[in-house]
């Protein structure tokens, strides 16, 4: 709701527990800076807010006196430009703010001033009782677990979600506040030690540690053992209070935790506290009972006996680590590194160890821990490396550096940790001058091209003679491409791409998926483009919402997710038609070179060059795309070549191209791409007043874009299909008609009676989406208004039920 408030001064402060018992403290959050603009004020008045918020030396006005005086500050500003003043946690609020806020909403009334006040119901807020106010309906239970696969980008186990969604009490910001203290491996499976961390909205306000040190010793193990559960099992958790000779019931009463289907701790505080609260040995006490008290979870028990052990135990860590292997393509590289740093702590023998961490270091690494993976690396000790090892740990420092400190520098010393490692173990130096290539590749500058190509011959001569594994292949196709040109690239390349989709690809070339994903999109495969993105986690549909950069852009992190956001942000300028700034942002990433994302701009930069009206740009940029598409042939590569060429072309043969585009685009099953050349057929065909035909592909476009989320994009093809004259009464066909899940709430709100922001508010979404979906839902229940929704009876399965009326 924020953000639609275009044109006003935003004046925004979140309560905080601890102030609470400070006379005024948030209002002076609030309006202290708006003292220094206050030259129409009162004497009387400013200095009542100077003593109330200690700026001089006089006795603390009465809240009788404060009210008035706020009023008339933030009257006054609102008469220049309107004010809106947000209160967020207004359950923390001291009381006097509370007070003085309540009196300021209550004569608000005909003044430019909006005053939004947010908090948990509580008798603290009673002075708003006058005050118009919207309750947030609770979220259920099936909409909170998609919002939370939404929001985390790897693998989630169901009963971590099941037990976090408890948690949450139904409430999407609290769900969102706890995400921020989980780690990845948590996530996946529990496999983590629950951090340390304090949430804004603990109801305990920050005093959970005297909580838990009035409990007797068994009360309090039990509390450490639901703590050092990650799934809630209420099973477990009874069998562990019979163990430690205590009842669930005493931790309950104290209104510590909650048992219903899971075990939920009452305050979000409470967990880490109770855990970090107790004694090493304590804790390791609690994760050996856990272990023998799990059944029907080998992994999850393994993983207690990890945690259990507090002394060197080789057995042990043989099994954490063959575990480990198992683990990722189930739960992913989080849970992976966590077994093999386990492991590697509990080996007894220096050089296992080391070899257990660099293992460790190198997951961490893939996963985008990057202090983890630098921690991992300090276990790898003098004493403990040879020849090979200390090859293999400046490899893995030098990366980790690099992504940190990106430049020319860093690439050197990654090639120079490539000839380290090429005599002692051939594959690692495979793989390292894969880094360094990708390294070399984002700098700029004769010496640097100087050191690019010195890096691609070494890196073709290795590879030359050993593609056996797909990260060989793929070394050979990147340094052809360097050494040779994109042509001459495209067959090596494919042939990488290939390799990779195998099924039994191992988990060493697994960490490359994501730079094939690319690479596959290098060479315009949207078969293995759509196959390798969605196994490495991403869906491929949005490139700015979902690149599947997350393994590559560990390799030139900097650079390449630069690169992605600026492709994104032309796309999303063209969509808004802001086309200098397209031109702006896709120029620069097509100068980039970037494998995978240069093609994706150069259609960005035809498209904006043309609407901005510089037709030599349109054309050079449709040239250097043909120098791509050209060689790659195929439906994909020749499809958005026919789109450039449409653009830059003559009536005729502009609408030959157009045609083509969308018929060699259809076949590829990339919607996003079919879209566009959809949208850019239907306007071209509005502004020659073909409207019928215009509709069609406008309308076909509008359901392309909305598949894939592409809500800018939507829009743009809303706003033409109006301007053809196409109304939202036409309704699709029959197969078309039912509405999506969002669709129903949206509507079954509008039918109530609520307004676009307030279902916004309800639902957690922006009131522009609100309104897309119900442009989508309304031609499927063949109305033109909200008035029109009051007849219909049933929104869940009869949504054509006034067909025959």
């Amino acid at each position: 709701m924020i953000d639609q408030a275009a044109g006003f001064r935003l004046l925004r402060v979140r309560a905080v527990a601890t102030e609470q018992e400070i006379p005024f403290a948030a209002l002076h959050l609030l309006c202290a800076e708006l003292l220094d603009h206050c030259a129409f004020l009162s004497a009387v008045h400013l200095a009542t807010l100077q003593a109330a918020f200690g700026l001089i030396d006089e006795p603390r006005p009465s809240v009788g006196a404060v009210a008035p005086a706020v009023l008339a500050l933030l009257s006054g500003i609102a008469e220049v430009q309107p004010v809106c003043a947000v209160v967020d946690d207004a359950h923390w609020l001291d009381e006097p703010s509370t007070e003085v806020l309540g009196f300021v909403a209550s004569h608000s009334a005909g003044r430019a001033l909006m005053i939004v006040i947010a908090g948990s119901p509580t008798p603290r807020l009673d002075p708003f009782g006058q005050v118009p106010a919207m309750h947030r309906r609770p979220i259920g239970h099936g909409e909170l677990r998609g919002q939370l696969r939404a929001v985390v980008p790897g693998p989630v186990d169901d009963a971590v979600a099941e037990r976090m969604l408890a948690e949450s009490g139904d409430n999407l910001c609290a769900l969102v506040e706890s995400l921020q203290g989980h780690t990845a491996a948590e996530l996946a499976g529990g496999f983590a030690i629950p951090g340390p961390r304090r949430v804004r909205s603990c109801p305990h306000e920050g005093h959970c540690s005297a909580v838990v040190g009035h409990l007797t010793p068994p009360s309090r193990r039990l509390l450490l053992a639901a703590a050092a559960d990650p799934t809630g099992d209420v099973l477990l958790f009874e069998r562990m209070a019979v163990e430690l000779g205590t009842d669930r019931e005493t931790l309950v009463a104290a209104q510590l935790v909650e048992v219903g289907d899971h075990v939920v701790f009452a305050c979000p505080d409470l967990r880490s506290v109770s855990y970090h609260s107790a004694a090493p040995a304590e804790r390791r006490l609690i994760h050996r009972m856990l272990a023998e008290n799990t059944t029907g979870d080998p992994t999850r028990r393994l993983w207690h006996l990890g945690l259990a052990a507090g002394t060197p135990d080789d057995a042990l860590a043989d099994d954490l680590e063959a575990h480990a292997d198992l683990l990722q393509p189930r739960v992913g590289t989080a849970a992976r590194a966590a077994f093999l740093e386990r492991a590697a702590l509990l080996t007894s023998d220096p050089g296992v160890r080391a070899d257990r961490a660099l293992a460790a270091s190198a997951a961490m690494y893939d996963d985008g821990d990057l202090p983890g993976a630098q921690r991992l690396l300090a276990i790898v000790t003098p004493e403990s490396q040879d020849a090979v090892r200390a090859a293999r740990r400046t490899w893995h420092r030098t990366r980790i550096e690099t992504v940190l400190r990106p430049g020319a520098g860093s690439a050197r010393h990654l090639l120079e940790a490539a000839r380290r490692l090429w005599p002692l173990d051939p594959d690692d130096a495979r793989e390292a001058y894969v880094d360094a290539l990708l390294a070399a590749t984002f700098v700029s500058g004769p010496t640097d091209r100087a050191l690019l190509l010195v890096t691609a011959t070494e890196a073709r001569a290795t590879a030359g003679e050993h593609r056996r594994r797909p990260a060989d292949q793929l070394l050979f196709g990147l340094a052809t491409r360097v050494l040779d040109g994109y042509a001459r690239s495209v067959a090596p390349l494919r042939a990488a791409v290939a390799a990779f989709r195998e099924p039994s690809l191992d988990l060493r070339a697994a960490r490359w998926l994501g730079l094939a994903g690319l690479l596959a999109a290098e060479v315009w495969d949207s078969h293995a483009w759509r196959d390798l993105t969605q196994r490495h986690g991403a869906t491929g549909r949005n490139l700015w919402r979902d690149s599947p950069l997350s393994q590559f852009s560990q390799r030139a992190r900097s650079r390449a997710t630069g690169i992605a956001e600026l492709v994104a942000a032309a796309a999303l300028h063209n969509a808004a038609g802001q086309y200098d700034l397209a031109v702006e942002a896709a120029s620069e990433a097509a100068r980039s070179e970037h494998p995978g994302l240069t093609g994706w701009a150069l259609i960005e930069l035809v498209e904006a060059a043309v609407r901005a009206g510089d037709e030599q740009l349109a054309e050079r940029a449709t040239a250097q795309l043909a120098q791509r598409t050209t060689p790659a042939g195929g439906d994909w590569a020749l499809g958005v070549q026919a789109t450039a060429e449409a653009l830059i072309a003559k009536d005729q043969k502009a609408e030959a191209s157009y045609r083509e585009a969308v018929e060699r685009l259809g076949r590829t099953g990339l919607p996003d791409r079919l879209a566009r050349a959809e949208l850019l057929y239907g306007e071209w065909l509005r502004r020659r007043n073909r409207r019928i035909e215009a509709r069609a592909q406008l309308r076909a476009a509008s359901g392309h874009f909305g598949e894939v989320g592409a809500d800018a994009f939507v829009r743009r093809a809303r706003r033409e299909l109006l301007a053809t004259g196409e109304y939202t009464h036409r309704r699709p066909d029959r197969s078309r008609r039912r509405l999506t899940p969002q669709e129903t709430q949206v509507v079954s709100l509008a039918r109530a009676g609520l307004s676009n922001a307030e279902i916004a508010a309800q639902l957690f979404i922006s009131p522009r989406t609100v309104e897309y979906h119900l442009y989508k839902a309304f031609p499927k229940l063949g109305v033109r208004s909200r008035a029109e929704l009051q007849p219909l009876r049933d929104l869940h399965g009869q949504t054509d039920s006034r067909a025959g009326s």
